[in-house]
């Protein structure tokens, strides 16, 4: 099951899935059809995800890859924003645990994710991995990328910005250090169905130098 899959690293897992053939079904929950069309899609619109525990019993899935996210300016509030990256998340990993095919809860945060940290995105993403930690899920996996790179429907003026100047101290380094500064939206994707299918039980979070690894 994939939750965030209109989004960047979303929109990318699902093309990355739909080549391969180790999942029989996926199932997106969404608050809108996805413009990907497939057989192997099943769709559950839900145009509010406080409704989540209505579809409870079509939430059933091996493995739940969540990249549930947004930006304080989209969500409007700061309680707005809390809703969307910490407590949708963390519903949606309770309501899974509880269903019979559930195996791994598979979360993008982000780099420097910390929920003592005094920025605000940091500590928000780092209260997610606590509460999703506390829930003692026999896999969860998170990913914790840096600046992301690709394409998104929205205009991200800050993003836009922040990779500027990315590529510009990208051009005096060298090796990986210089790609610590982003990642592609592909290479979380990759990184993820790449841990998913080793089926590791545990806690383990991912930072960009080892997503880039494994992506490839």
């Amino acid at each position: 099951m994939v939750i965030g899959a209109t989004g960047l690293v979303g929109k990318a897992l699902i093309r990355l899935l739909l080549t391969k053939d180790y999942y029989k079904k996926i199932i997106v929950l969404s608050r809108r059809e996805l413009t990907i069309k497939d057989n192997r899609i099943e769709m559950i619109i839900l145009d509010d995800f406080e409704k989540m525990e209505e579809v409870a019993d079509k939430l059933n899935a091996n493995d739940v890859y969540c990249a549930l996210g947004t930006t304080l300016k989209q969500a409007g509030s700061k309680e707005r924003f809390l809703k969307i990256d910490v407590e949708y998340p963390v519903r949606l990993a309770k309501i899974t645990k509880e269903q019979p095919l559930f195996e791994q809860f598979l979360m993008v945060t982000a780099h420097g994710a910390n929920s003592d940290s005094p920025l605000f995105y940091n500590q928000i993403k780092g209260e997610v991995e606590d509460e999703l930690t506390e829930l003692k899920l026999d896999a969860l996996k998170i990913f914790q990328p840096s600046l992301l790179l690709g394409y998104r429907d929205e205009f991200r003026f800050k993003e836009e910005v922040a990779k500027f100047f990315s590529a510009v101290l990208s051009f005096f380094m060298v090796g990986t250090k210089a790609r610590l500064w982003t990642i592609r939206g592909t290479e979380v994707a990759a990184a993820m169905y790449a841990v998913a299918i080793r089926r590791d039980p545990g806690l383990k979070k991912y930072r960009v130098r080892k997503m880039i690894q494994m992506s490839l």
